[in-house]
C-alpha cells in the first residue's frame, strides 16, 4: 500500500492518513497483534511521506493504547483484539480535531494557574531552565531553511517552555495532570503551529511571560499567558475550519472550483 501525496493533498492531515493505513494494515492482515512495526524510515517509503507525520501517529496510537514501544526494539501492536484496534484508531482520527478545542479550554485554565503560582513559587533552577529553553527557542528559529525536523524542534522547546513553566508551579498534581495530557498537548500544536513554525510574536509572549515570572508578578504572567492561549485558540478555530472545509470539497461528490492566491 502506497498513499500518494496528491491524495493526502486533497485533505486531511498527513499523519491521518498514516493512522488509517495502519489500521488497514491491520484489517488486511499485514500487520498482527503482536507484531512489530517496520522502522519510521521504512514506513516513511511505504506511506510516502516524511518521518515527521510518521512520530506523531505512532505517538497517537501509542498514546491511545494500541502500539507499544516499551520493550525497547522497536514498536509492536498491542495485543488486544482486533476490533478494538480498529475502533480505536477510528476515534484517533475522527475525535482528535474534534475534540481539541476543548483540550485547549483545559489547557488554558491549567496554565493560567500554573502562570501565577510559578511567579512566586519558581526557584533559581526554574528560571535558568527556562531561560535555556528561550536561547534554544531563539536559536531554533532563526536555522534556514527551516525543514519538517526545525520545525518539529520549535514545537518541541515550546512545549517545553509551558511544561518548565507548569512544574515551576510546584504543585505536584497540577504537574501529574500536565504530564498525562502531553501526548494530546503535542497533537494540539499541529494545529497552532503552521509550516513557518512558530512565530516571532509567540516567542515574544514567551519572553514576556518569563519576564514577569522572574519578576514574581503572578497577575500579569496569568494575564500574559491567557493572551497567548486566547490567539492560539483563534489559529486553531481557524485551522480546523479549513481542515473541515478541505474534507467536504474532499467528498463533495461533483468537482468544485477554488480560486488560488
Amino acid at each position: 500500500m502506497n498513499v500518494s501525496k496528491k491524495k493526502v493533498a486533497q485533505g486531511g492531515r498527513y499523519y491521518e492518513y498514516v493512522i488509517e493505513s495502519i489500521k488497514d494494515m491491520i484489517s488486511n492482515g499485514e500487520l498482527k497483534c503482536g507484531d512489530k512495526l517496520p522502522s519510521e524510515r521504512d514506513l516513511a517509503e511505504k506511506f510516502n511521506v516524511s518521518r515527521v507525520p510518521i512520530r506523531e501517529a505512532l505517538k497517537i496510537l501509542e498514546y491511545m493504547g494500541i502500539l507499544d514501544s516499551s520493550q525497547g526494539d522497536g514498536t509492536y501492536v498491542r495485543n488486544i483484539t482486533t476490533e478494538d484496534i480498529i475502533g480505536k484508531m477510528s476515534f484517533a482520527v475522527n475525535a482528535t480535531a474534534g475534540a481539541i478545542a476543548d483540550l485547549l479550554e483545559v489547557r488554558i485554565n491549567l496554565e493560567t494557574f500554573a502562570a501565577y503560582h510559578a511567579a512566586h513559587r519558581r526557584t533559581n533552577e526554574d528560571i535558568q531552565e527556562l531561560q535555556q529553553i528561550m536561547l534554544d527557542l531563539r536559536q531554533a528559529k532563526k536555522e534556514t531553511p527551516l525543514t519538517e525536523e526545525g520545525i518539529l524542534r520549535q514545537r518541541h522547546l515550546s512545549y517545553q517552555f509551558h511544561r518548565c513553566m507548569v512544574k515551576a508551579a510546584h504543585n505536584s498534581i497540577l504537574t501529574s495532570i500536565y504530564e498525562n495530557l502531553f501526548e494530546l498537548l503535542d497533537v494540539s500544536r499541529q494545529f497552532t503551529i503552521n509550516s513557518s513554525g512558530i512565530s516571532y510574536n509567540s516567542i515574544l509572549a514567551h519572553e514576556a511571560i518569563l519576564n514577569q515570572i522572574i519578576q514574581r508578578d503572578g497577575d500579569s504572567a496569568r494575564e500574559s499567558v491567557a493572551g497567548h492561549l486566547a490567539d492560539l485558540r483563534h489559529k486553531l478555530e481557524a485551522s480546523l475550519s479549513q481542515a473541515k472545509a478541505e474534507k467536504m470539497l474532499q467528498n463533495s461528490p461533483t468537482p468544485v472550483d477554488t480560486e488560488t492566491e
